[in-house]
């Protein structure tokens, strides 16, 4: 009789009430699911609403497990972060170096998936200071070109 491969999550636990955690579809939970996405699930699901989506084929979680106020703060760091490299001030690669560094943990370990509410904050605050001192400094630049060009025009 062949051994099954332990994947890890075998006994996982809900962090919030300490109930199993089961492996299913999206379905009713996500309001379309049509690439049948997988999550590992509170098994007393809606009652705890915790979760996390599995990558696509596999049993690996792409994050840790969370309720609905800590996926809303993950998807607003998301938000926040990709605007860094979305809008060109840094390479994807450059933007995730810079949240290794924000984080101070190893660029393996930056991945919003597995951040908790303090660090959600953090990313969202610094990436949005970041681009608001980009937007300032550009402003500043324009402003001083156009002075300089009104000096060379008297």
């Amino acid at each position: 009789m062949a051994k099954k491969k332990k994947t890890g999550t075998e006994k996982m636990r809900c962090p919030y009430c300490r109930s199993p955690v089961v492996l299913r579809s999206a379905n009713g939970i996500y309001k379309e699911n049509s690439s049948d996405t997988k999550l590992y699930i509170c098994s007393r699901y809606p009652k705890c609403d915790a979760y996390v989506r599995v990558q696509q084929g596999t049993k690996t979680p792409l994050g840790s497990m969370a309720n609905g106020e800590l996926r809303a703060l993950r998807l607003e760091a998301h938000r926040a972060f990709d605007q860094i490299h979305r809008t060109g001030l840094m390479s994807k690669q450059d933007a995730y170096a810079w949240l290794s560094d924000i984080l101070s943990a190893p660029m393996s370990h930056a991945h919003i998936g597995y951040l908790g509410e303090y660090y959600c904050k953090l990313v969202i605050k610094e990436s949005k200071q970041f681009i608001d001192n980009h937007r300032r400094r550009k402003i500043a630049a324009r402003s001083i070109s156009r002075h300089n060009s009104q000096l060379v025009g008297r």
